[in-house]
């Protein structure tokens, strides 16, 4: 069996040899001998002459004289512009308390209370505190619904708790 091998790889090894041989005379692209087109000749400059226009076309400019234009009215920045006066309403406003409860934690309640109410003191913090641990709640101000409901919403997820309360104002007067 080995020699069959043997003589498999050699019969292999010559065939892919000759591929690699050249067996004639390489050819070689011809040369050119024959003149290049009269568009390229070295004697005219290269390219044919632009052809001239059988109509003839004349260009004439045209100035305008510049003409005074009328001043509008102006008005003088003491004269206020009229405008239609646009009726807004205010946003309606909610009134915000915060729940007492035995459980709180004075620091806390004090603490988170100042870090989530924009407009609130530790002082006013701490007499919230104070008013809602006697009465059992205390009003904390008014703010239109979606700062309120985020207030106490915030203060509702404090660990521990702070129980806080939105009510709309309507119904508070």
């Amino acid at each position: 069996m080995a020699p069959l091998q043997t003589i498999l790889c050699t019969l292999a090894l010559v065939t892919s040899a000759t591929a690699f041989t050249t067996s004639g005379p390489i050819h070689q692209p011809q040369q050119r001998t024959g003149r290049l087109s009269p568009l390229c000749s070295d004697k005219q400059g290269g390219g044919s002459a632009i052809a001239t226009p059988k109509t003839k076309q004349v260009t004439t400019t045209v100035q305008k004289q510049k003409q005074k234009s009328e001043q509008k009215k102006k008005f003088k920045p003491s004269d206020p512009e009229l405008r239609k006066q646009e009726d807004f309403e205010d946003a309606p406003m909610f009134r915000l308390y915060l729940i007492g409860d035995e459980s709180y934690d004075q620091e806390h309640v004090v603490t988170r209370v100042y870090e989530i109410v924009e407009d609130c003191s530790e002082d006013d913090a701490a007499t919230l505190f104070k008013s809602a641990y006697q009465t059992g709640e205390a009003f904390m101000g008014k703010y239109p619904r979606e700062i309120a409901e985020l207030y106490a919403e915030q203060l509702t997820r404090s660990d521990p708790i702070i129980y806080a309360d939105v009510r709309d104002d309507k119904s508070s007067n």
